[in-house]
């Protein structure tokens, strides 16, 4: 057995003395091989042989064994970086036993007793399986069944990492703590049943010092003075059953403000507050009144009451995700928070507004009613997903975020899942790397993507009927995904009495991937025969037929013609051959899943792809800015494909002359963004640009680089057309804003300087630092480090990046390191812009290989942010060198923890865009070089 899992530690409680493996203490990996995996368990089972412990060793635990109430304090000493902890988790064992294991990670434990009423149990002994995470309490003898209590005093370290229970920098060096325990951190602060089918009631009770406040779940109902340690004693109300991951700690000398939720009748009225660093109040007003809209919104769309007194929000400076819907009390990463009028962009509220919307939603779907075991946790994160954007399109129309959601939701997750790598909605997992994986785009876009496509076909008030009863009916336990369709199932009856809801549903989440439809004109005028086939971006992938529905789906199909919109569904089943859709007699097209609310793509003959193309160039009203947006995105995947020629694809962007709404040109810049990766070091590269350039300027010269207090939409729509325009080189707009950054860099800090508007400066700040000097960044620096506001640091990190001069990157790629410099949940993201500059792939994946084991060593094999830095890093990769630098470095670094997944798309997307120039490079040469001048 390799060294790294020599640490398996057990202690006996009777001289309270460790017994090491083999004579050894060393530190324990984050994850284990297969075959280190089988040898561990071997051994693990040895010991407990030899100190007479029967027990079977599983990553999960024993339903057998439940709890019921966790006493729960914790004592955290900010100057030391520590906390000491005592829990009394009440349990029913269901069945006779001589052991109960539970959850334990990163925890000193000092001390185990176990009671059965007043009488105390003899415990043998105690161990911890460190690389299962559990903590294992063996009696002499088999004791019944029964209610019994687990005390337990532990201690912990505030300073290993920023998950579980944890200490924060504030910026004048002060410290806070905060926890976060979603999905499988809750261990790591107290002993637990850390699953979320286990769930309890909690009484927390929290030490602070005095001038600071203590924040849980629930409301506050006492806080005494110990004279003796100086620090406050608090005790919280106790919580409804909820699950470990939902429970949350935070010591702070944070201020608030609060608003009034009206229930509308639906339960209780109760306060909302929200919480900041006492400088940045003034920053919380916007999270407030949007968390306050959202709220009441879900009361009344869920018709559930909120079941908590209150309900906080809070913004903690050192925090690993963007938001957790801890319940009662949801923690916010700064930037996901915190917004200042003054300087926040368009996009920075919408951002906010959207992390809010989502864990509030969360609340309800998720905290009330909560999936059984992390294989559904789609039921959680995908369905908060939809309905973040339901909650602003109806608390904020003029966003039109349901418009926005085809470009930042659905359109990237088809990319991620026409291809191998992807893997089903729904999807075993056992490990805490697997089941931290799988919180990606997967769950929470396809999910979100596929609700949207079932309240489609079942419609919007009886979606709402169906989840308000599914809510009701299993509040405050748990489920599966046939729950929540079995609530759903009597109002898509109302429709669709002879089909079966379950069964549609389930060729979309228990398998991956999503189907083409493929149209040809049928044998009869004005008919159209639709079948379906497997989309994948590679055509020549060889895959195994494991799916029961061999990879077909139950499709729902709506179609529009010039002259008529056909909302009502038409059915493709997974066994079925094909479907004939006919048109009216004067028809000129067909355009298939209206408003692209369909998980699918669509393939048409090449003259009805002509007569599309038309009539985009004719801004026939029939077409809505989704429609569009779906054409461009369809017909660019399909060309990569194989399936639509490439000049079929680019022949459509030349429509792009007329286009004025900002969802399809959010596609078409995306569209562009990938065919300048691929042709980046052509020889057609420079027509391209000039090809970009002539469609974009007929929308640029509408805009106004001065104009202010524009609204949302249409400030959205300026800063893209205005950022295309200077990336593609437009001439007026490249010295426009090259001119406006150096006004605003050479003049900082003097009375003479003016700020740039702020929903322009990422866009001047990046584009402005593209040729910058080393001293132009050195002021860059200087600023950024004075700033503190965190959502102009966003801008500005992006910016550092943005230097063609590797040396500068080199600089940069070092300093950041620093976490004196970048706070350590900054880091990756860095390292990802620098890698999105030409200049710095090379030099980031070079450094990212060589620092490997430095990295694994802060950010542990178990974050899916490290895991998935690699397929961001080598997305450009196009060579068989590359490839066999990738396949090369994996072999180094077998064990891929969260990051396995992303191992493989990374390796599968560097191989198609080695299969891209095979096939297409030439095809699009030839268009671009007859098509860039008018």
């Amino acid at each position: 057995m390799s060294s790294c899992y020599r640490g398996l530690l057990i202690k006996k409680c009777l001289d309270n003395t460790f017994i090491p493996i083999n004579g050894r203490r060393s530190r324990l990996c984050d994850a284990i091989t297969h075959r280190n995996r089988v040898q561990f368990y071997s051994e693990s089972k040895n010991i407990m042989a030899d100190m007479r412990i029967n027990v079977k060793l599983s990553e999960r635990l024993s339903p057998l064994v439940r709890p019921v109430n966790y006493k729960l304090e914790l004592r955290p000493e900010l100057d030391k970086g520590e906390f000491q902890g005592s829990v009394d988790i009440e349990i029913v064992m269901k069945q006779e036993r001589n052991y109960i294991n539970l959850h334990s990670n990163f925890l000193n434990i000092k001390d185990v007793k176990v009671f059965k009423g007043n009488d105390e149990v003899p415990v043998a002994k105690f161990l911890e399986i460190k690389q299962m995470e559990q903590l294992f309490i063996h009696f002499d003898s088999a004791q019944s069944a029964g209610n019994y209590k687990i005390s337990i005093n532990f201690d912990g370290d505030l300073t290993r990492n920023i998950v579980g229970f944890y200490s924060s920098r504030l910026l004048d060096s002060r410290t806070m703590v905060a926890s976060k325990f979603q999905p499988t951190y809750a261990r790591q602060a107290f002993p637990c049943f850390d699953e979320p089918d286990f769930k309890a009631t909690y009484d927390i009770t929290l030490w602070k010092p005095h001038s600071y406040v203590a924040l849980s779940n629930m409301n506050e109902i006492s806080s005494v003075y110990d004279k003796n340690v100086q620090m406050d004693r608090v005790t919280f109300a106790t919580s409804v059953p909820m699950s470990t991951y939902l429970a949350c700690f935070v010591v702070c000398d944070f201020d608030y403000k609060e608003a009034d939720i009206n229930s509308g009748g639906i339960g209780r009225n109760f306060k909302l507050r929200s919480f900041a660093q006492k400088q940045d109040l003034h920053k919380i007003d916007f999270a407030l009144d949007i968390g306050k809209r959202a709220t009441e919104f879900y009361i009344n769309y869920y018709e559930v009451p909120f079941p908590l007194p209150k309900l906080d929000m809070i913004a903690i400076p050192d925090y690993v995700s963007g938001a957790t819907e801890h319940w009662g009390l949801i923690t916010y990463r700064e930037t996901s928070f915190l917004v200042d009028q003054a300087s926040a962009s368009a996009t920075n509220k919408i951002s906010v507004a959207n992390t809010i919307a989502h864990e509030l939603a969360h609340m309800w779907f998720g905290n009330l009613v909560t999936m059984k075991w992390w294989d559904e946790v789609w039921l959680n994160e995908g369905f908060a997903s939809y309905m973040q954007a339901k909650a602003l399109e109806a608390i904020e129309p003029s966003w039109k975020v349901l418009d926005s959601f085809l470009t930042k939701v659905l359109h990237p997750v088809l990319s991620i899942d026409a291809k191998l790598s992807s893997h089903p909605i729904v999807q075993t997992v056992a490990t805490p790397d697997q089941i931290t994986s799988i919180f990606d785009s997967i769950s929470y876009n396809k999910g979100a993507s596929i609700l949207r496509m079932l309240e489609g076909f079942i419609g919007p008030e009886n979606f709402r009927h169906g989840v308000s009863d599914y809510l009701k009916k299993y509040e405050f336990g748990n489920t599966v995904t046939q729950e929540l369709l079995s609530s759903l199932e009597p109002y898509f009856k109302k429709d669709f009495p002879d089909l079966n809801l379950t069964y549609i549903m389930d060729t979309w989440t228990l398998q991956m991937g999503y189907p083409v439809l493929n149209v040809k004109r049928g044998d009869e005028p004005k008919s159209f025969i639709v079948s379906q086939s497997r989309f994948l971006i590679d055509p020549d992938a060889v895959y195994p037929n494991d799916s029961k529905f061999n990879y077909k789906w139950f499709v729902p199909i709506t179609f529009k013609t010039d002259t008529a919109t056909k909302n009502e569904v038409t059915w493709l089943a997974d066994t079925a051959q094909d479907v004939t859709l006919k048109i009216n007699a004067d028809d000129k097209w067909l355009k298939i899943n209206n408003n692209q609310v369909g998980y699918y793509r669509v393939n048409y003959d090449e003259s009805t792809w002509q007569a599309l193309i038309e009539a985009l160039k004719s801004k026939s009203n029939q077409l809505s800015g989704a429609d569009r947006s779906q054409l461009l995105d369809d017909v660019f995947a399909l060309a990569e494909a194989r399936a639509v020629p490439y000049s079929i694809a680019l022949d459509l962007t030349t429509y792009l002359l007329v286009e004025n709404e900002l969802t399809p040109w959010q596609t078409a810049g995306n569209v562009f963004f990938g065919l300048e990766d691929r042709l980046q070091y052509s020889l057609v590269y420079d027509n391209l640009m000039k090809y970009i350039q002539r469609l974009i300027r007929p929308i640029y010269a509408k805009q106004n680089w001065d104009a202010v207090n524009l609204p949302i939409i249409d400030s959205l729509l300026r800063t893209r057309i205005l950022s295309l325009a200077v990336h593609y080189q437009v001439p007026e707009a490249v010295e426009k804003a090259k001119s406006m950054f150096y006004q605003w860099l050479n003049t900082h800090g003097t009375p003479e300087n003016a700020p740039i508007h702020q929903d322009l400066r990422e866009m001047i700040y990046y584009n402005g630092m593209k040729s910058a000097s080393m001293a132009d960044w050195d002021k860059l620096w200087a600023i950024y480090k004075k700033e503190e506001d965190v959502q102009e640091l966003l801008k500005l990190r992006k910016a550092l990046a943005a230097p063609r001069d590797t040396t500068i990157l080199r600089k940069f790629l070092l300093m950041a390191w620093d976490e004196a410099n970048i706070r350590s949940q900054d880091y990756l993201t860095v390292v990802v812009q620098i890698s999105a500059n030409p200049s710095g792939a090379a030099l980031v994946w070079d450094d990212v290989r060589a620092r490997w084991p430095q990295l694994v060593q802060r950010f542990t094999l178990n974050s899916r942010y490290l895991g998935n830095i690699i397929p961001a890093i080598t997305a450009s990769f196009n060579t068989d060198l590359k490839l066999k630098e990738m396949e090369s470095f994996f072999g180094l670094y077998p064990e891929a923890g969260a990051g396995e997944t992303g191992r493989r798309r990374a390796l599968e997307n560097c191989k198609n865009n080695i299969r891209w120039s095979t096939y297409h490079l030439k095809q699009v040469t030839t268009w671009i070089n007859a098509n860039y001048q008018s």
